[in-house]
């Protein structure tokens, strides 16, 4: 194959966005993406390959400095990461996962990155997925668009076979280096490339073809059921870290499921097993109007507070610590919560003069006035619906030692003034979600 493997379809795609990264390994499918990218001009000034040293092969040195000779003869940007990870004993997992982490850190809003990943590999991926028991996300295998970090994902080649990307470098006399890992099938896709897919091909020679296109009918089929999710639970959104309880006691299991596969993938955490989905229904949802439950897993847990459902990931617990605001209205940032914010309005907060201004958390006992009543802070937060998991991150405003607010809640009486030129709204914007 000689001719360019981007159609126009795919150039207009490419076109809009600000930075291409590509990930280059200076193997066959990423050496051929490369040059078939650099050979339409008007995409050249938005690339910059990427070479991940992983650091497993003696020969990671001499991969890399073939991709620095080959960017350097065509003037292309070339960025080398480094990457550490744990050699554990699904080494392949781990690599990926550092690899994607790298890539990942390099992206900005309306950038992409672009991998050569092709109909082979789509075929392998399924087969990986299938005998893995997956469930519709896993047969969908590869997207050719997805969202990724702060931009997108970019796989062109999908429909076209190795085969095809060979013909495309032997006729552009390009150079490519050969991974000898590629061979060792002790690793499981390298097995599934080189013992079960040639057996496989002897009797249905389409194979990857067809298993191509059965993906292209499971990724038709997952976005049909993302679509009916939606309906299901109209308030599901992409960032929603909440389920109102009401919406999904109509819902059949199988729906139930759906909405929750959904709900995850929109957050960002892996799907579970199929017996967790069936706890949450069964120990979460379905759950006595008085309890308090909780499911968790390896990723992230699911709890229920009166009728809303927390989706929380697992991370480190942050023990925050108490600040002075000394430039108190600039906003201050409150590390692992984000930025405190007090924009001028006619009414809300009024500090005195001279005022000494601290942001504290919650430590127990704290008593708040406020609409003529002075209560114990735990109290509020139980009017307030508050879960009790996320009351230890909310920031209190000290004016002279004295609890003057609740930020993004409530304004101590004493505090509180209207119609005057120096009140403040108080608020955070948060750098993660709340947990």
């Amino acid at each position: 194959m000689t001719r360019s493997l981007l159609d126009t379809d795919w150039l207009k795609k490419l076109d809009r966005y600000r930075r291409l990264y590509i990930g280059y390994s200076g193997g066959l499918d990423s050496t051929v993406l490369l040059h078939n990218l650099i050979s339409h001009c008007s995409l050249t000034n938005k690339l910059t390959a990427v070479h991940i040293n992983h650091g497993l092969s003696p020969n990671a040195l001499t991969w890399q400095k073939h991709c620095e000779k080959f960017c350097s003869g065509y003037k292309i940007p070339l960025v080398i990461e480094q990457v550490e990870f744990t050699r554990q004993a699904n080494i392949e997992e781990e690599a990926r996962k550092a690899r994607y982490k790298a890539f990942a850190r390099l992206l900005n809003e309306n950038d992409a990155l672009v991998l050569g990943h092709h109909l082979n590999d789509q075929a392998e991926t399924l087969l990986l997925q299938l005998f893995r028991g997956a469930g519709i996300d896993g047969l969908a295998a590869m997207a050719p668009i997805k969202q990724f970090a702060q931009g997108e994902l970019l796989r062109p080649f999908l429909h076209y076979s190795r085969q095809s990307l060979e013909d495309y470098a032997q006729f552009h006399q390009l150079k490519w280096v050969d991974d000898e890992s590629n061979l060792d099938v002790s690793y499981t896709r390298n097995f599934l490339r080189h013992q079960v897919l040639p057996v496989l091909q002897q009797r249905w020679p389409a194979i990857e073809t067809n298993l191509g296109r059965t993906t292209q009918h499971c990724q038709q089929a997952k976005a049909n059921l993302d679509d009916l999710a939606r309906i299901d639970c109209p308030s599901l959104n992409e960032s929603s870290m909440t389920l109102p309880v009401a919406s999904l006691h109509a819902l059949s299991q199988a729906r139930l499921s759906n909405v929750l596969r959904v709900w995850f993938k929109c957050n960002q955490v892996k799907l579970p097993s199929t017996l967790i989905f069936n706890r949450v229904i069964k120990e979460v949802i379905q759950a006595k109007e008085d309890a308090n439950p909780l499911v968790a897993w390896k990723d992230a847990c699911v709890r229920r507070y009166q009728q809303t459902l927390y989706l929380i990931k697992h991370e480190p617990k942050i023990v925050f610590q108490a600040r002075m605001w000394p430039s108190f209205p600039k906003p201050l940032t409150i590390e692992g919560l984000g930025k405190i914010y007090a924009e001028q309005r006619d009414k809300g907060l009024v500090l005195p003069e001279q005022a000494k201004v601290e942001v504290r958390f919650r430590t127990g006992g704290e008593l708040f006035n406020w609409h003529g009543q002075t209560k114990q802070l735990k109290k509020l937060f139980q009017e307030w619906h508050i879960p009790p998991w996320q009351r230890d991150s909310i920031p209190l405003l000290y004016v002279n030692s004295l609890l003057a607010a609740v930020i993004g809640y409530a304004i101590a009486d004493c505090f509180y003034d209207e119609g005057v030129l120096n009140a403040y709204h108080l608020f955070v914007n948060p750098t993660r979600y709340k947990n």
